[in-house]
């Protein structure tokens, strides 16, 4: 059972799948909200099948080991993330402090990134990792004590035993909404989209950290981003919508991923309606504004009992 768990739902197999539907879904939204039809449900699997066959090309001067290692890095830590975040009433590993574990795991990624633009030889390559660098220090910190909230206040790290008490009394969202905020904006900076979306930005570095990447690295890359996405998105749900506790799993299946879409749409509209922040603005308003209210939000929360 427990290999079913892993290599199919809610593993590996099940991860993918909801990692092509959420990025088919969020392109289709966005498209819809810049009046434009938006791609056919099978374009991300195209995609990825189209970068596996593409010629896989390492620039002279590269460090060619860690170019091939660190998508795989990146991929390997979500994945890992995936296991110990339950979706509906099934969860392939928990434990009491799982959660400081999935934390550690999401934040990997941006280590890899930074790394990919260092290892490069090109100009775009280095500004997009230092760029995400600044970024990670700029909405971590917030986004930590955004999720410790629910934690302290259930009194209890392990991600099944926050949702199990959220649904036993008040969704997080509802009891501490500044702390559900401050968690989608650090989702989002996680995520590097719009409107943070700075150690990527097109029409300024090209593709950042991943500029020199082609062939199956760069499909590597965009598979642990999109994976990173659901399980952002499904950890978001546990900690502040209550997750889903029902017994059976053919009714919080159903009810689990309405709220995990609900947040995703919600993403999706960020991205349409905010411009790009530069670096500088993101970085003021991670330390002079997400940071204090993180801070407050987390006092209020030991004050009151949590």
């Amino acid at each position: 059972m427990a290999l079913i768990n892993l290599l199919f739902f809610p593993g590996f197999t099940f991860l993918f799948m909801c990692a092509l539907f959420f990025e088919w879904l969020d392109r289709r939204i966005i498209a819809r909200f810049q009046e434009r039809v938006g791609p056919p449900w099978f374009q991300p699997l195209a995609d990825f099948i189209k970068l596996l066959a593409k010629e896989d090309i390492v620039p002279s001067g590269a460090h060619a080991k860690a170019a091939a290692l660190l998508p795989m890095f990146s991929l390997t830590a979500v994945l890992t993330a995936g296991l110990y975040v339950p979706v509906g009433n099934v969860v392939t590993a928990s434990f009491e402090g799982d959660l400081i574990v999935v934390l550690f795991l999401l934040s990997l990624p941006a280590l890899g990134y930074f790394l990919a633009g260092w290892t490069s030889v090109g100009v775009y390559s280095l500004i997009g990792g230092h760029r995400s660098l600044l970024q990670y220090f700029s909405y971590e910190v917030p986004f930590l004590m955004a999720v410790a909230s629910p934690a302290i206040l259930s009194g209890s790290w392990r991600i099944a035993s926050i949702a199990a008490y959220q649904s036993q009394t008040t969704w997080g969202a509802l009891m501490q909404p500044l702390g559900f905020i401050l968690a989608i904006i650090g989702l989002i900076g996680k995520l590097k989209r719009d409107p943070l979306d700075i150690p990527k930005a097109k029409s300024e570095v090209v593709a950042g950290s991943l500029t020199d990447f082609s062939g199956r690295k760069i499909a590597l890359w965009h598979l642990s981003i999109y994976i990173q996405t659901v399980v952002g998105i499904f950890l978001l749900v546990n900690l502040f919508l209550g997750g889903s506790s029902h017994q059976s799993l053919f009714v919080a299946l159903p009810i689990f991923g309405l709220k995990a879409l609900g947040i995703l749409i919600l993403l999706s509209m960020i991205s349409v309606l905010y411009a790009r922040l530069r670096i500088d603005q993101l970085a003021n308003l991670g330390w002079r504004v997400l940071a204090p209210l993180a801070l407050i939000q987390l006092l209020v929360t030991i004050w009151s009992g949590g």
